[in-house]
Order: C-alpha cells, then structure tokens, then sequence
C-alpha cells in the first residue's frame, strides 16, 4: 500500500515539474504576431511581441515599407514605439492558477483592455482582454503554444 500511495505521489509531482506554465513563446490566432510571457522576480507576468508575421507595412498601406509601429496609440509621444519588443501584457499576477488584476494592450488600434489569462491545457493559453475589470464583456483568444522555435528565428 505504502509502495502504491508513494508511487501516486511521484506521477503527481512529475506531472506538475512537466507542466511549462504560462511563460514561453505563443502565435496569436491569427498567426500574425508571436508573444513572449515571462515571469518577473516580483511575481508580475508580461508579454512582449517577439514575432511579426510582417514587420513592415505592407503594399498599399499609407506607411507601405515602414517598420510597424504603435501607430493608433492615442497618446502621440508613444506612436512611434515599435510593434516588435513592443509590451502587449503586463500586471498580471497568479490567483489560483490563473493569470488576473492585469492589462492586455492592442497596437492594432492602440486601445488598452483589462486582462487575465489562463491555461485550457499545456500547450493552450486563453488569453483574455475585457472592457471591464470583472471580464465580463470582452474577448478571449485562444494562442497556442510555439515549440519550433527555430522556424520563427527565436531563440530560448
């Protein structure tokens, strides 16, 4: 019994050392942009962009050939950050295994949204952006896992 209950113990805690968490590298559904998420040594989560599917603009835009940029920013002194290394997640911290009390930002169109995340499974991150603290009304995206970083030019 003892060998049995040992034995249960050490899958338990294997699973858990397995298990990636949040951080890492993850594609966005669109498959235009790839985050970073990274633990701070306060606790914080953020997520930067570390891969633009274009990172010019392309053909017939107003800004064709330029470096994408935090264009639609409403403040004009950070309009002309750039999209890559750009922090698109920040202030989220652990409440029980999901990520919450955080801010998820779209450069797209340069508006601010309440975040929270959390895990649907190893490789699945809900990444959430709400019009309202409780995450009530808002939308979640579904970003999955990059392992093939290599095929991105990333690198650990």
């Amino acid at each position: 019994m003892k060998k049995i209950i040992l034995l249960m113990f050490l899958v338990t805690v294997m699973s858990f050392a397995n298990q990636k968490g949040y951080e890492g590298y993850w594609m966005m559904p669109d498959g235009k942009f790839i985050i970073k998420i990274d633990k701070q040594s306060s606790g914080e989560y953020t997520g930067k962009v570390a891969w633009l599917k274009m990172k010019y603009y392309p053909k017939g835009d107003k800004e064709e050939g330029i470096e994408q940029h935090d264009r639609n920013n409403k403040d004009a002194s950070l309009k002309n950050r750039k999209v890559l290394g750009l922090q698109v997640v920040g202030d989220l911290f652990d409440k029980n295994g999901n990520l919450k009390g955080g801010y998820v930002y779209d450069s797209w169109n340069g508006k601010m949204y309440y975040g929270s995340a959390k895990m649907e499974d190893e490789n699945t991150l809900l990444l959430r952006g709400s019009f309202d603290k409780l995450g009530i009304f808002g939308l979640t995206q579904k970003a999955k896992r990059v392992t093939d970083l290599a095929t991105y030019g990333l690198k650990e």
